[in-house]
């Protein structure tokens, strides 16, 4: 028993769902249904609450986002503020020695004041002066090579008019990685004249943003337009964190929104980065995540969850209201409905008096329209009966009119003999036959909105084999597709055109002709291939042919095959067939 009533309870639901199965049941929008309608009813109804406290978790969110952000970027700058005082120390130094006559054309005193300057810096690894090719002239420190002219960082800086920062490099008199700031020297006409360079010891840097930020506080580094790390107070986590790719900054803005790292034991880090405003110099500033929001993240989590969660159960309960107080009935009307589609207008829904009174008001609604629909579907088959053997007695009568005509050409055609003449008037009367043969097939059609290609072909070829004065064997090689009957006079019209034009020689062998017909969806192909006679020869005109093919909204091509064999061709439009279809019935 209970298998029985799993096994109803599930064809219900399949026939439920089948509501929506078919093309016309299929919503149309979003809420093209009544139980969605009613869903998005209740979370209206319920959007107040939830949105408000949405909308506070999201504000705590993007607040807490922020916050960090600002916090991080304060810090960042806070943390290359030190940074930034030594670089302006460094252009400053370099314009300061550059108005120097001693140190900028390297005199005898250059180095004595070059070396009293490097030790009055203590970030200063080394300085030296430059002629123009990038050989060293004067340097506080031994110089080994003398010579910068082919490192990138010498073009680099060369190519600008002002004070500049490049690097890193090696400084091979201080045998210590730095980074130049170098000052180019130019004559009044702005010709190059060589440079100043000071080298700024990395590890000196690095070594004073450790203390200024120990790396338990943050992760902070200094990077170049190029994505090279100049300056960190913690080399292996800053090479970890920070995407190198982040601070190509070369002709775009860095983005100032917050970035998301991890670090090799699997934490999850913030960052931020900030422009220095000088050559490209980017600062990146890391704290872990979890120190950065906090609670924030569960207290977010919850004030979305409880809202969410009174939606939820809202939902689910209106769900299985819809279900049983709309739907079933809704499921119980289309069942009515497809019944009175199967032709079973006597069908009562009885079931509807226990259904709520909305339904029960649409109930009698249907059973009305049912009733109206069976008296006209009656009167409308009377009607239909009627024009169709209308149709079919004007068909029968143009036949029987045209053979009248037929007989009374044979008749007079009987006196004249074997002559221009008579073959003139024996093509007149295949041309009546012909039109007599079409309103045969039209009346004896069981639909008369439509003819077949074969059908109409075959009886054409016969037509034509027994009345040319040519001896010819016609072989018909058509699809059974139906045409509309409008092209039926025409295309059996263009037909005998063609084969009287082609002029085939008389004889006791029959000619072979085969005639081909097929559609492809709204278009016709036609094609008589002929092994003997040729297009026009017999002198007959060809312009009736071509103009049946102009009505059909086609034209006419010949081609000569390699063996001999001649074909006439021609593509014509279809429009679909709007024959009515039967209405479905049940017995």
């Amino acid at each position: 028993m209970d298998l029985g009533k799993a096994e109803a309870a599930r064809a219900r639901h399949k026939e439920r769902s089948a509501i929506f199965a078919s093309a016309i049941g299929q919503p149309r929008t979003l809420f093209d249904s009544v139980r969605r309608r009613l869903l998005l009813v209740v979370l209206l109804a319920l959007a107040p609450i939830a949105v408000l406290n949405i909308v506070q978790g999201l504000a705590q969110l993007s607040n807490a986002e922020e916050d960090a952000r600002q916090r991080l970027l304060q810090q960042a700058v806070a943390a290359a503020g030190t940074q930034q005082n030594i670089f302006a120390s460094t252009e400053n130094v370099l314009y300061a020695l550059k108005n120097v006559e001693e140190v900028r054309h390297a005199g005898a005193t250059c180095t004595a004041t070059l070396r009293g300057a490097t030790i009055s810096l203590p970030f200063a690894a080394n300085i030296g002066v430059l002629d123009a090719s990038g050989a060293v002239t004067c340097a506080a420190l031994p110089f080994p090579g003398r010579s910068v002219g082919e490192e990138p960082w010498w073009r680099e800086a060369i190519a600008k008019t002002g004070f500049s920062l490049v690097g890193p490099a090696r400084s091979p008199g201080a045998n210590l990685d730095v980074l130049v700031g170098i000052l180019p020297l130019r004559d009044a006409a702005g010709r190059l004249e060589g440079a100043i360079a000071l080298g700024i010891d990395v590890s000196w840097l690095d070594t004073l943003l450790r203390q200024q930020t120990p790396p338990s506080v943050g992760i902070v580094a200094l990077f170049s337009s190029r994505g090279q790390e100049l300056v960190s107070n913690a080399r292996t986590m800053s090479a970890a964190l920070f995407q190198r790719d982040l601070f190509r900054t070369a002709g775009r803005d860095l983005p100032s929104s917050l970035h998301e790292s991890t670090d090799p034991a699997g934490e999850s880090w913030t960052f931020a980065t900030a422009p220095l405003g000088r050559d490209g110099l980017t600062v990146a500033f890391a704290m872990p995540s979890d120190r950065l929001f906090g609670w924030t993240f569960v207290t977010v989590a919850a004030s979305i969850a409880l809202p969410a969660l009174i939606i939820i159960l809202s939902l689910i309960a209106l769900w299985v209201a819809v279900d049983r107080i709309i739907l079933r009935w809704l499921l119980y009307l289309r069942r009515v409905t497809a019944v009175y589609a199967q032709g079973h207008y006597g069908f009562r829904p009885t079931r509807l008096d226990a259904a709520p009174s909305e339904f029960r008001v649409l109930g009698h609604s249907v059973e009305n329209m049912a009733f109206a629909v069976r008296h006209r579907d009656a009167r409308l088959r009377e009607n239909l009966a009627e024009k169709t053997a209308l149709v079919r007695e004007i068909h029968h009568r143009i036949k029987n009119s045209l053979q009248v005509v037929v007989s009374l050409l044979s008749l007079y055609g009987s006196g004249i003999g074997k002559s221009e003449d008579r073959r003139r008037f024996d093509q007149l009367r295949l041309r009546v036959n012909t039109l007599a043969l079409v309103h045969r097939i039209l009346y004896e059609a069981n639909d008369g909105s439509q003819v077949h290609l074969r059908e109409l072909l075959g009886e054409l070829a016969s037509l034509i084999e027994g009345s040319t004065d040519a001896s010819v064997r016609i072989t018909v090689e058509a699809q059974d597709a139906p045409l509309p009957t409008d092209m039926a006079v025409p295309l059996a019209l263009m037909v005998v055109e063609v084969v009287l034009n082609l002029g085939l020689p008389p004889g006791t062998s029959p000619a072979p002709l085969v005639l081909s017909g097929s559609r492809s969806g709204e278009r016709l192909h036609l094609a008589l291939r002929s092994g003997a006679g040729r297009w026009g020869e017999n002198g007959m005109p060809l312009d009736l042919a071509a103009g049946f093919a102009a009505q059909l909204g086609g034209s006419l091509s010949r081609r000569d095959e390699p063996s001999g064999a001649m074909v006439v061709a021609g593509d014509f439009p279809c429009r679909p067939n709007s024959a009515p279809k039967a209405a479905a019935r049940v017995d």
